[in-house]
């Protein structure tokens, strides 16, 4: 008798747990269902609001990554031997007075437009960096030649003899750069 109890015990037990299993079995289906629509909706929702703040971004960073790189060619350009001595020569100035001259209108000049290196490549800034060294380097070195009594014109026409020789050309180099970089959007 205790034997057919427990049996029947069992059965009920059974009978029990398939039953609970026939309205659980459902539900957890349903659940998951339900969790990986969720899921992929805000996954979705996620990317969109992604692509909207890229766009807003883009929307407000290019008009300033294009200034800068307006502002950093007109850099380069002002800092171009040919440029430079245009803007500083003076009559009667020695060539110890045009080094100086240069050299100061080139580090104004380059320090004035330090912060646009925000809205460019570190290897564009790199470039540009460069192209201002070698040219106070050459400044300096057409300096270093001339003597006492040479005047401004002739160390100008020892720089841009110089300038001429270089190849690849500083400068140009950076320009090519920057001309790159505005055409591509911002990230």
């Amino acid at each position: 008798m205790e034997s057919l109890s427990l049996q029947k015990f069992q059965l009920m037990f059974i009978a029990y747990i398939f039953g609970v299993l026939t309205y659980l079995l459902p539900v957890l289906v349903l659940y998951l269902a339900v969790r990986f629509m969720v899921q992929a909706y805000l996954k979705n929702e996620e990317r969109k609001r992604m692509a909207e703040n890229k766009f807003a971004l883009n929307q407000t960073l290019l008009p300033l990554k294009l200034q800068a790189c307006e502002r950093l060619i007109l850099l380069l350009e002002r800092i171009t031997p040919a440029q430079a001595v245009n803007r500083a020569i003076q009559p009667g100035m020695t060539a110890y007075q045009l080094q100086l001259t240069l050299l100061r209108n080139i580090r104004e000049e380059y320090e004035h437009n330090v912060a646009q290196q925000l809205y460019i490549s570190p290897s564009c800034w790199a470039l540009i960096k460069t192209a201002k060294e070698e040219t106070i380097r050459l400044v300096n070195i057409s300096a270093s030649e001339a003597e006492e009594e040479t005047t401004a014109g002739e160390m100008a026409q020892t720089l841009l003899e110089y300038w001429s020789q270089l190849d690849p050309n500083p400068i140009q180099s950076a320009i090519d750069q920057l001309k790159l970089e505005s055409a591509q959007p911002v990230n």
